[in-house]
């Protein structure tokens, strides 16, 4: 199938036709244009690359609101894990299912996930038409090295899905388990989705244990490498910077998780000036409480000009490269760029929408005023997944969201 989409603005500024063929961007101002199958008026609209939304548990789109104003030991411990072990593969699917029509609203088109029951998380992604990498989760407890091997066999098979490893963090998987993890990791030749130095007690336990911070204690043990990606990098100091840097290792700051739980902020500038490739991910809903990308870059952006007392700090051209081509670099996609060759992943912007008006530079609204809102039409792997804002089983999502989440709450 062939998709044109006609007069569209672009990043850069101009606007031009964008040719889609199976599932890549085939050409930029196409001389030919009648052999398409489809054609999208584009003369109102700017289309942007789709986002990457690098770290979050999908499904936990059904704790939503379920445990708030907690710090995050406190929740996790007493409230979450709790509530988790009453989870059921068709929470996952259905919570899942949900979280990707809140993520296709948003302009995503790929996820970073970690979460249980990986195969149900896989199908709701093939259901979806989005892009993702599913990791298999696990703390040292539920560590059993052939039920992951089993478990990537699983989820590979799906489409658009990259399978990964998920353990959880330094905190719940001990030395062995992360060794082994990571020599598994190599076996299969698959990335590693990891939480670290998300808070001041992770910190400060670390040193207690081990006698090192976090990252140092990672590389003690041979983890840290180009595989390795590193959600929250809240408490990393300049050693421990160069570390990741030098390793290949890459980071996800999820500033609205951070804020909410009051873990801190990430040294963006410093990690971003070290060369660590660094990516944005919203987190779960039980912490964020949304899958909103577009208020994680604004927050990213904002929060590193406050920290650092820089108005120049992370501008908004710098901060939408972290949420687009910065996430298909740290996944090994050639994705992230309206480019001839590309992955097709991409989503129109209603120009006329109340946060796109006026509009001096493209990328500053989007990164700075745009909301959800504005999202008209998604495209991923070269299929249409939402068109004029909306999406076919969107519905019989919420619905179904709604029957097992009162189900897991009853």
């Amino acid at each position: 199938m062939t998709i044109l989409i006609e007069n569209v603005l672009v990043p850069e500024g101009k606007r031009v036709d964008i040719e889609i063929e199976e599932n890549i961007i085939s050409a930029i101002n196409p001389k030919e244009k009648d052999r398409s199958d489809i054609i999208i008026d584009g003369s109102k609209k700017a289309a942007l690359p789709g986002f990457f939304n690098m770290h979050t548990h999908a499904a936990m789109i059904l704790l939503k609101g379920y445990a708030d104003d907690y710090e995050l030991h406190e929740w996790l411990t007493k409230h979450i894990f709790p509530m988790e072990a009453k989870l059921k593969p068709k929470h996952v699917y259905y919570g899942t299912l949900l979280a990707c029509a809140e993520m296709i609203h948003s302009g995503i088109t790929c996820f970073n996930d970690m979460y249980f029951f990986e195969e149900e998380i896989a199908k709701a992604v093939e259901k979806s038409g989005l892009r993702a990498v599913v990791s298999k989760a696990f703390i040292s407890e539920t560590y059993n090295r052939a039920e992951v091997k089993k478990a990537i066999k699983n989820i590979e098979k799906y489409a658009r899905v990259i399978p990964a490893l998920g353990p959880h963090a330094i905190y719940t998987t001990d030395p062995e388990t992360l060794k082994d993890a990571k020599a598994l990791a190599d076996e299969l030749n698959v990335l590693i989705h990891f939480h670290l130095s998300e808070t001041q007690k992770e910190l400060a336990d670390c040193l207690k244990k081990y006698g090192k911070r976090p990252a140092q204690y990672l590389a003690e043990l041979g983890f840290l490498d180009e595989k390795l990606i590193n959600a929250h990098c809240v408490w990393l100091d300049r050693g421990e910077i160069n570390l990741l840097a030098k390793s290949g290792a890459k980071v996800v700051s999820c500033p609205t998780s951070n804020l909410k739980l009051a873990s801190g902020i990430a040294p963006l500038k410093e990690i971003i000036d070290s060369g660590i490739t660094t990516t944005l991910g919203t987190d779960g809903s039980a912490s964020n409480n949304s899958l909103n990308m577009f208020e994680t870059i604004k927050l990213a952006s904002i929060l590193q000009k406050y920290k650092y007392n820089d108005a120049t700090a992370l501008p908004a051209k710098q901060a939408f490269e972290l949420a687009t081509i910065n996430g298909a670099k740290a996944l090994g996609l050639k994705a992230g760029m309206l480019k001839e060759g590309f992955l097709a992943d991409l989503f129109l912007v209603d120009l006329g929408h109340i946060s796109m008006v006026p509009r001096y530079n493209l990328i500053s609204n989007i990164v700075f005023a745009a909301t959800p809102g504005c999202v008209d039409t998604v495209i991923c792997d070269g299929e249409i997944i939402m068109e004029n804002k909306q999406i076919p089983w969107e519905d019989e999502a919420k619905e179904k969201a709604i029957e097992v989440a009162n189900e897991l709450l009853g």
